[in-house]
């Protein structure tokens, strides 16, 4: 069963006195300790914690208990103080119970649908080990995939998946061999890793490159050699690196002063419900509703991946604003059109 954080809060404070030896913990002592570190904390009841609700939480670290702790916690009928039977127990020294290796299991198996990353040969010795740590119960059939994740096959670039991990975890600097479409030759860049990304079934390293300044995004499938360039001092990223991303749509890294606009947009009733329940975007909002159309809005910096989910739309979308957006939607359907006229 889940526990929830302030239990869990609770049970390490209960831990902190019992590992304090001098004396068996009466009740009242227990109460007063949680109470302050509540206070502390700002969690709880204001007026502190309850004789009861102490009972129940040493009731569910003994052995039998919900959390799994195992706790030998003895009650002192002389002192009237509870205690830990063992000298050498802490809740602390064993963080997972048994209940946790099915989970770890099925982590696993998602995981491992993304190959390349080389997480999933990392996450399988662990589970090996909790398991072995634990006694818990192997599992004798193969685990049965339970939920599945899109992927492209034989997709180009995921070789580098594990590698990349590893650098922007180390934060290691990258001389990387890097061609793109355009581009009719190669060309090599140092390359300070800050994330990976996935965006339409395709995975993106941002860093900041060598060749020009600022953030850049680097599509894996693009890559064609990259090795470790320990001699080059590693640049921090930018603090607000995670906010750009959550302003825009796709990878396009947004320029230094990029403005987040107002994207109002009107679907035919149909579509639109489809993107009630799947938002193009967190900041979507729903400005007004008819039996034929719906009205959303959206607060994000225009790129170009914006431009190409609202054009999948077909003639099922309209832009209402901005005009410079609805402008070059209209450009692009009109050039498409032409296409159609030849």
């Amino acid at each position: 069963m889940p526990v929830n954080k302030n239990a869990f809060a609770r049970y390490g404070w209960i831990d902190d006195c019992l590992l304090r030896r001098q004396r068996p913990w009466p009740i009242e002592a227990l109460m007063e300790f949680i109470s302050e570190r509540m206070a502390d904390f700002g969690v709880g009841r204001e007026n502190g914690i309850s004789k009861r609700q102490v009972q129940e939480d040493i009731k569910q670290m003994r052995p039998g208990g919900m959390t799994g702790y195992e706790a030998p916690i003895e009650y002192d009928r002389e002192a009237k103080g509870y205690y830990y039977s063992d000298p050498t127990y802490s809740i602390r020294n064993s963080p997972l119970v048994s209940d946790d290796a099915p989970v770890l299991r099925q982590a696993l198996a998602m995981l491992q649908q993304f190959r390349g990353l080389g997480l999933s040969e990392e996450l399988g010795d662990i589970v090996k080990r909790v398991e072995e740590h634990l006694q818990a119960r192997p599992e004798v059939e193969p685990l049965r995939q339970l939920i599945w994740f899109e992927q492209v096959p034989d997709y180009a670039g995921a070789q580098f998946l594990g590698p990349l991990y590893q650098a922007v975890r180390a934060r290691q600097v990258l001389s990387i061999r890097y061609r793109p479409f355009d581009a009719p030759e190669a060309y090599e860049t140092f390359v300070h890793p800050y994330l990976l990304k996935q965006y339409n079934h395709r995975w993106f390293l941002i860093g900041q490159g060598s060749v020009r300044p600022g953030l850049s995004n680097f599509a894996l499938d693009r890559i064609e050699a990259l090795a470790p360039a320990p001699k080059v001092p590693y640049v921090q990223p930018p603090a607000d690196i995670e906010l750009r991303f959550a302003d825009i749509v796709g990878v396009s890294v947004p320029a230094n002063g990029s403005v987040m606009e107002q994207i109002v947009l009107r679907f035919r009733a149909g579509r639109g419900q489809y993107v009630r329940t799947k938002p193009l975007h967190p900041s979507q909002r729903l400005e007004a509703e008819t039996t034929k159309t719906i009205e959303i809005s959206l607060r994000v910096v225009p790129t170009q991946e914006l431009e190409t989910l609202l054009l999948s739309f077909g003639d099922d979308i309209e832009v209402l604003a901005p005009v410079s957006l609805r402008t070059r939607l209209f450009e692009r359907l009109h050039s498409a059109i032409g296409q159609y006229k030849k």
